[in-house]
């Protein structure tokens, strides 16, 4: 069973593959990576693959002698797991009603790139993968030129003769279907980015069934009602959608924005964010849909000018900018809030505000005031107002008229099921609570989201160059905090502001490996204002003195703003709140070998960690 254009290089029976001469095998797979690649695979890809077939087929001879009922078992090699950008497990084995997940290394020892590249296809597998949904997915690890080797962790870890012992260990009961497995649906969740495009481009968006569990469909559904009811009953509305970071509130409000701009029902999607609204312009090659909050405030807020949209959604609405702010920007003593109500009670007829609400996301001055200004900018409007939100924000406006809507509370995050517990590690972390931290750590590591930490930088560019070599479209970079130029400059992390400013967002977040502007190339450095709201596979996290542990608690050095800050230590938290969460795949965090960062390193490493 072999052809270029299908989603794997070979597969069939063990008995097949068994009676399969290698020269057959090896021409499958090479016209596959044509296919696949548009080039021949390399030599030394070649010569793995020899090494491959030789370990493999003698140690499934040797099972077969052991457990007759092995010769039907099923096997794919280079399995291709569809929308991945040609991710490929060396090799599936339907044992039973298991899926044995193997990746072959010609190596001696069980290198952590390695294991972490094999656990995250079992997890793929596992979470995206319909046929091995509820199935007992196992990652192995094979190290072909190892003498012996141990597991570890919960990925299988074994040189060529301890793999036949291994294989009957892990072996389930009965029997699957290979071509029912290998037509599958398997439905990741794309990048935002990603998804913006396929969204904008009409293209189908994967829904899986994490995230139909998660209520983004009802959050929809909901906020669609409310722009029917207000273009019929002719009033203001204020939807709000909270949620955790990665739940999908910004999904929500693309799709909202792409199935309401029809007719006069205009719709668009404002960020604060301005590397988000770059990216995002870039990749829908569009700056219709999504647009600059601050330019909009701008030119509708400071001016009689009416805009055309009657749909509005708005990200980080918790974010906008307080008076204060708005005043030594522009000189007009109101809110963020109040000018886009004041917008809003011009447009004629009607208009439906969409606020999507994050957590624990302040990282500007201005951005303290929270959802109370949101509260003021409504009493002191000129219109009435109806108020749509979850429960838990229902307080925020006494007085007013609010319906509750539990739909628009997204409480679980979508990035991947190992991010999940990543927020409560995160959390216990930078409240200092190690106790708690270590225990959330667990959850994280055990759901295939490795959290790494060292104090050699360029370990930890070859582990993320390592991790993914087969996989050209995965996105990694430096990321920094703004205020961490001086501790991180003499090891060629240059976060300073003019740095920082050289770099071009949209290539550095859109193009991969072997563009001289992607994140990368590891020569550039995004900072909490360039990264908030976008995701990579894999950041270098790099830890500076401007959140430093000191052995009891953490302390924040002093900066200089020529803003007003109420709180900076809460923004300072904040800004590694999010430099911590920008991971899919998991995180690596490079601390500066400088005295002052040792108790720092030392809490990350009690906090759960793995040394890299």
């Amino acid at each position: 069973m072999q052809n270029p254009r299908v989603a794997y290089g070979w597969a069939g029976s063990v008995r097949q593959f068994l009676e399969t001469p290698q020269t057959v095998w090896l021409s499958a797979l090479d016209a596959h990576h044509n296919g696949l690649f548009a080039q021949a695979p390399s030599n030394s890809q070649v010569e793995a693959w020899k090494d491959e077939h030789n370990v493999a087929s003698t140690a499934l001879r040797s099972v077969c002698v052991a457990q007759s009922e092995a010769v039907n078992w099923s096997v794919a090699f280079e399995y291709e797991l569809p929308l991945e950008g040609g991710r490929r497990p060396d090799m599936v084995l339907l044992a039973g009603d298991h899926v044995l997940v193997l990746e072959f290394k010609q190596s001696s020892a069980a290198e952590s790139s390695a294991l972490d590249q094999v656990d995250a296809y079992a997890r793929d597998l596992s979470e995206y993968h319909k046929e091995s949904h509820g199935a007992k997915v196992e990652p192995l690890l094979v190290c072909t030129k190892a003498k012996s080797l141990t597991a570890r962790s919960h990925v299988a870890v074994t040189d060529p003769g301890g793999l036949a012992a291994m294989v009957i260990a892990k072996a389930g009961t009965g029997q699957r279907d290979l071509q029912v497995w290998l037509d599958s649906p398997y439905e990741p969740l794309p990048f935002l980015v990603d998804a913006a495009r396929m969204i904008f481009q009409n293209e189908p968006l994967p829904i899986i069934r994490r995230a139909l569990s998660s209520g983004i469909p009802e959050a929809i559904a909901a906020l669609e009602q409310l722009v029917a009811d207000g273009e019929r009953d002719g009033g203001m509305h204020l939807g709000l959608v909270s949620g955790v970071p990665g739940s999908g509130k910004t999904l929500t409000g693309l799709s909202l924005v792409h199935n309401t701009s029809k007719g006069s029902r205009l719709s668009t999607f404002l960020s604060g964010n301005g590397p988000l609204v770059e990216v995002l312009q870039d990749a829908l090659q569009s700056k219709v849909f999504v647009r600059d909050l601050h330019k909009y405030v701008k030119q509708y807020g400071l001016t009689k000018k009416v805009p055309s949209e009657h749909v509005v959604v708005f990200d980080e609405a918790q974010r906008m900018w307080d008076s204060v702010m708005v005043s030594e920007k522009h000189g007009l003593a109101k809110s963020e809030p109040d000018l886009l109500i004041s917008i809003a009670e011009r447009l004629e007829h009607w208009a439906v505000l969409v606020g999507l609400i994050g957590e624990g996301q302040e990282i500007h001055a201005g951005e303290e005031g929270g959802m109370a200004l949101w509260s003021t900018a409504i009493a002191s409007g000129s219109k009435k107002w109806s108020i749509t939100c979850g429960s838990k924000l229902a307080a925020t406006f006494r007085g007013e008229t609010v319906t509750v809507n539990d739909d628009l509370d997204l409480t679980k995050s979508l990035r991947s099921r190992q991010a999940e517990f990543l927020h409560d590690w995160v959390a216990a972390l930078l409240e200092g609570d190690v106790s708690r931290a270590t225990t959330a750590a667990t959850e994280v590591l055990e759901h295939a989201f490795p959290m790494y930490v060292t104090r050699d930088l360029a370990a930890a560019k070859e582990y993320v160059v390592s991790r993914y070599a087969e996989k050209p479209t995965a996105r990694y970079g430096i990321l920094a905090s703004s205020k961490s130029v001086g501790v991180l400059a003499p090891f060629g992390i240059d976060s300073s502001f003019p740095a920082t400013k050289r770099v071009k967002i949209a290539p550095w977040y859109n193009q991969g490996r072997g563009h001289p502007e992607s994140g990368c190339s590891l020569d550039t450095v995004v900072t909490e204002f360039g990264c908030q709201g976008l995701e990579l596979d894999f950041p270098i996290v790099a830890w500076a003195d401007d959140y430093l542990w000191n052995g009891k608690q953490w302390k924040t050095k002093p900066s200089r703003s020529k803003y007003t800050i109420d709180n900076p230590f809460l923004l300072r938290k904040n800004v590694y709140r999010v430099l911590l969460t920008r991971g899919r795949d998991g995180v690596v965090v490079f601390v500066p070998p400088v005295t002052r960062l040792d108790p720092t390193y030392h809490i990350l490493l009690a906090s759960g960690m793995i040394q890299l």
